[in-house]
């Protein structure tokens, strides 16, 4: 009985340091995300969990590329749902996400404002270069029932639907961007928005993790601060 007696005291040790941990629980998460998922959904609901659990750290990385997480050694990832790699587990964020087809008032006194997506050839179109496989994001339309793929050509090319808007800010042609980043400049007037009836709406910004990361205790208590009440 003796020899026993410490292997209790061990398993309840054990236990009484995961009820602590429980009661405060510790750790680091890494997540990559988009620029747009962190600014208008993510920011003030990490804010909110960092003071709810002060013994754990999160590292944000921004980024466009679809990535392995696994491999970059990330624990989590945001993406719009449409991009989240198969076989993860993953848990909405956002609401859908419109988009919309948007210039400023200093470039339709010169050009004429496209009534149907097929007129977009005639227009000055910004693209986004997607840096996972470095060509530029197309845009997708609906037409009689029909999704149309648009492929964008123009002066100007950027990586971030941030610097899209601000082209479009400058006067310099026209972009297809998340209509929550432009929604502002759409209420004051500093852009137009078109092809308003053909323009689609994409599943929501979705956080996903593999499998095996299910079990980790700040993962899970990130989600469930995370994912859409």
């Amino acid at each position: 009985m003796q020899n026993i007696q410490p292997l209790f005291d061990e398993i309840e040790n054990r236990m009484a340091s995961l009820d602590e941990f429980r009661k405060c629980p510790r750790g680091n998460l890494r997540i990559t995300v988009t620029d747009e998922a962190l600014g208008f959904f993510l920011r003030p609901r990490i804010a909110d969990f960092l003071k709810k659990y002060p013994e754990i750290s999160v590292e944000i990385s921004t980024d466009l590329r679809l990535i392995d997480i696994v491999d970059e050694g990330f624990d989590a990832g945001v993406r719009l749902g449409e991009l989240v790699t198969q076989g993860m587990i993953s848990v909405r964020v956002s609401p859908d996400i419109a988009f919309a087809v948007v210039g400023s008032p200093s470039y339709f006194s010169r050009h004429a404002a496209p009534k149907k997506p097929d007129a977009l050839h005639e227009q000055n179109c910004i693209g986004v270069r997607l840096p996972t496989h470095g060509k530029i994001y197309p845009w997708r339309f609906r037409q009689k029932g029909k999704e149309l793929k648009f492929q964008p050509a123009g002066q100007f090319v950027c990586n971030t639907v941030f610097s899209a808007r601000d082209a479009c800010l400058d006067g310099i042609g026209l972009a297809y961007i998340p209509k929550i980043v432009v929604e502002e400049d759409i209420k004051n007037g500093a852009l137009i928005s078109v092809l308003e009836p053909f323009c689609l709406t994409h599943l929501g910004f979705h956080l996903f993790y593999p499998r095996h990361h299910r079990y980790s205790m700040p993962l899970s208590l990130f989600v469930e601060e995370m994912k859409v009440k």
